[in-house]
């Protein structure tokens, strides 16, 4: 191989390995049922939130609706594609 192909083939490589690769994030919807009254008033509360070595931050929701409202039902998707 000579030293110009052995370079181009160095820089890609090196190039390839220093872009991040995609990022992907968690979602958490809500759907409305029968009965659900979801609306400004309903808040999302952390709880047993964990800061890991990273920075990154996971925590469990719990949603609290106003008295007599009914809650809304959640939807979990990990990571989307």
């Amino acid at each position: 191989m000579t030293c110009v192909r052995w370079l181009a083939w160095a820089s890609v490589a090196a190039l390839g390995a220093a872009m991040p690769s995609a990022v992907h994030a968690q979602a958490e919807s809500f759907l409305w049922g029968p009965g659900s009254n979801v609306g400004p008033s309903t808040t999302v509360e952390p709880k047993n939130c964990v800061t890991a070595a990273d920075g990154s931050i996971t925590c469990d929701t719990k949603l609290v609706n106003p008295p007599g409202d009914t809650p809304a039902k959640p939807q979990y998707t990990p990571f989307r594609n």
